[in-house]
Formats: structure tokens, sequence, C-alpha cells
């Protein structure tokens, strides 16, 4: 996330007796950043040492501080020798680069014994990094340069790692929110990705029914959230336009519908045109492109769920047609399906145990049925087809019948093949033939 107060952070290690402080340790920069001993405001000084004309500095820790602050906009957090390796162990991770006033090697090298946090030395007349053998003369801008560089690459490493931490937690959530078995668990698993994978504070989850956008899933208060039209606020335009966007201040953009004051910075993805999934954050400016691209990912997640739920559905409504259509039939007709690797007998309808006998579910078609008749169900499967052909069946009355069947190949929710029989005795009208051939 961006919107960081700072780009960055140096912690710089004066010298002990360094002229800022007259020579005592006790001195240190308070919150406001004034110099202060034991708690009362002192003035820095006591000698010469300043930049002469060319840029050139003895390590007066005051100028040094300002000079960073005000040419690289960072934070900068000033440390005596005695405190800053305690300083370093403990708060390491929050650096971007160091800086040591004077070539105190015994200090430097307990700084850098885990080589976590770029070291420079600034000691006139060079200014180098601990790991260069080429330092360079200390102008103020050497200084400034040098540590520009070693904060930059800081940062870059920093936001990697960030980048691949979040990762790897969201990967945790994909499999769960990808498997979800109703919408209803894929907003909450999305919304649960949101918070807990990427640590977004608010976020909102909206679907699409309709005309509206309903909020499904949801981190802010209930009654801060409500239903939009597809043409209303900031949410319709990512479903019409179907493009992501960050906003810098929702306050201050007239689309924006935030119904909570403190809520700033916002992100906005579409889940293709089924709905959005949309963060905010207290502070302006909150978000950058990886920001975006971490909902894009989970937006991703979100609508393979969807979609798969909505494949399901779909073929849960084939099937109940194809089922109700299969115990209205006036000829056998039998059902089965793959498993193991073997056809098995999965219902029969109330014809075909009339004409032939009651059949256990999951029995083998094999044990009913004759090689050319398991043939013609595995043709039709090979084609995901319709195969028809002629057999002979074993009756329930005890003798033996002749049947044209028809098998017809079907995709089931949870199955990958499956097909129904029916067989009709030539002796009827054909009427059942009709609705295959």
């Amino acid at each position: 996330m961006s919107g960081d107060p700072a780009d960055g952070r140096v912690l710089l290690v004066r010298p002990t007796g360094d002229a800022t402080d007259g020579g005592s340790d006790e001195v240190e920069r308070d919150s406001g950043g004034e110099w202060t001993r034991g708690g009362t405001d002192v003035e820095p000084g006591g000698d010469s040492r300043q930049f002469d004309g060319d840029g050139e500095i003895d390590a007066n820790t005051e100028v040094v501080v300002e000079t960073l602050e005000e040419e690289l906009s960072v934070d900068v957090v000033v440390r005596c020798r005695d405190t800053a390796v305690e300083y370093v162990e403990e708060l390491g991770p929050t650096l971007d680069c160091i800086v040591v006033l004077g070539d105190d090697r015994a200090l430097i090298r307990s700084l850098i014994e885990d080589d976590a946090v770029p070291t420079v030395v600034y000691e006139p007349p060079f200014v180098e990094t601990v790991e260069m053998s080429d330092p360079t003369e200390s102008t103020i801008t050497g200084l400034v340069e040098r540590v520009r560089a070693e904060v930059a690459a800081a940062k870059r490493t920093s936001h990697l790692r960030e980048s691949n931490a979040r990762l790897t937690a969201l990967s945790h959530f994909a499999e769960d929110i990808t498997a979800c078995e109703t919408v209803g668990a894929v907003v909450e698993r999305t919304l649960d990705a949101t918070t807990q994978a990427l640590a977004y504070d608010y976020a909102v989850i909206y679907l699409l029914e309709g005309d509206r956008l309903l909020p499904r899933a949801t981190s802010l208060p209930d009654a801060s959230v409500r239903p939009l039209h597809v043409d209303e606020g900031i949410a319709g335009r990512t479903l019409r336009t179907g493009e992501s966007e960050i906003v810098s201040d929702l306050q201050s953009v007239e689309d924006a519908r935030p119904q909570i004051d403190e809520l700033h910075a916002g992100i906005s993805v579409p889940i293709d045109g089924r709905g959005v999934i949309q963060v905010a954050s207290g502070a302006r400016a909150a978000f950058d492109e990886s920001d975006l691209e971490f909902v894009e990912i989970l937006a991703g997640y979100a609508r393979e769920a969807l979609e798969r739920i909505e494949r399901e559905v779909t073929l849960r409504r084939e099937r109940d047609r194809l089922h109700a259509f299969f115990d209205g039939l006036p000829a056998p007709a039998i059902y089965v399906e793959r498993r193991d690797g073997e056809l098995r007998i999965e219902e029969v309808n109330g014809a075909y145990d009339e004409q032939f006998g009651t059949v256990r579910s999951g029995r083998p078609l094999a044990d009913v049925a004759d090689v050319p008749e398991t043939e013609q169900f595995e043709a039709a499967l090979g084609t995901a087809g319709v195969s028809t052909g002629v057999v002979e069946r074993p009756t329930a009355a005890g003798g033996v019948g002749t049947f044209a069947l028809h098998v017809v190949a079907v995709s089931p929710p949870g199955s990958d093949e499956c097909a129904y029989g029916i067989y009709v005795d030539p002796a009827d009208d054909g009427s059942v033939p009709g609705y295959f051939g």
C-alpha cells in the first residue's frame, strides 16, 4: 500500500560527542523533531562544523538530518552509538538505510551482523557503502544520492517481500473459494481473503441481481452499505465498463457514494459482469497498482467459483428436466454412471421394473446387460452423443424380448460420464424413438 507519511525510514547514527549535543550521549530528537536532553530543548552547535560553499561537510548531525529529510522526504531516526545497535536489533525491518557518521568499524560490524539493512558510512572526505570498495568524495549531493539509491533498493526488496507474503496468504484462500458450493459461501470466503490475506480493513462485495448491485458481504457496518442501481456510483461504473480503478479520495469524487465520512481511498474491481469488489481506507491515496493487482487476483478466484456454480445450477436443472422425462416415460429406461472405471446402474424407471424386474442402485451394468448392449452404452459415452441399436433382453415374464435401445450421453454435476438408456418394443407405435431419431 502507498500513502506512507514518508518515502522511507533512515537511521542516522551520530558519533559520541557529536557537536549537536555538546558531547553528551543523552541528546535525542523528540517526536516533533526537536533536539532534547532529558526532555529539555537544547540548541545544537558548539563548534564551526558546517557545509562549505562546495557542499563539503564535517559530521554535523543536525545538518545531515535536515538535508536528508528535505531532499529525500524520508523519516530520519537519530540514535547515538550506544543505542543504535539495540534499535537495529529490535526495529531493523522498519529501516530502509543506516547512515553512520564517522568510520567506526566496530560499530559498523555490530550494525550489519545480519546484513539486513544497507549501511552508508559518511566520514569526510569520503562517503561509501559498507560493501563498496570505491568510496566517493563526500559532497552533500553525493551523500543524498547514495542514501536515495539505498532507500530505493531497500523499498524494492521490501515491496517484493511483502508481495510474496500476500500472494502466499492469498493462495491459502484460492482453493477454498473456488470449491465453495453456494454463492453465499463464495462471497463470505472472498471477504475473508480481503480482510485476512490482503489485510484491508474495509471491504464490500456486490453481486448483480436484475438492475441492482446488492451488498452480499461486507466488513463495514451493515447500515452503511445499501443496494445500488447499476447506473449509480463507482460500483455501477465498474460493472458497466468492466474496468478496475483506484480512487485517491472518495469524499472528493462526484460518482462516489461513501456512507462513512472516514473513508477516503478506494479500489473498485469488477467480477466479470457478475458483481464488484470494493476496498477502502481511512487514508487518502492509500492504494497503488500492486494493491489493485491483488484485488483483481481475488476477483478472479470469485469469478471462477461463481461460474462453476452457475454451470452446476444449469446442469442440475437439465438433470431434473431429464429425470422428469425419464420417470414419465412409458418405455423402460435406465440411468447409468461410470464409477471407478465401471458403468453402474444408478436408477431405473417404473416401466423398466415392470418389463425387466427390479434392479438395485449401484449394480454393475454388465450384470444385467450382455456385451453388445454394454458396448452400445460405451459408444454413446465415447462420442458424448446418441447411440441406437437393437438388443435382446430377458423379461420379467420369463421370456426374451427384442428391443430398440437408444442411449443418450449426458453430463450432470459431479460426474463426467453418464447416460440414459431407453428400451422400445418394436411392437409399440414408435413415438419414443422420435425423441432421438
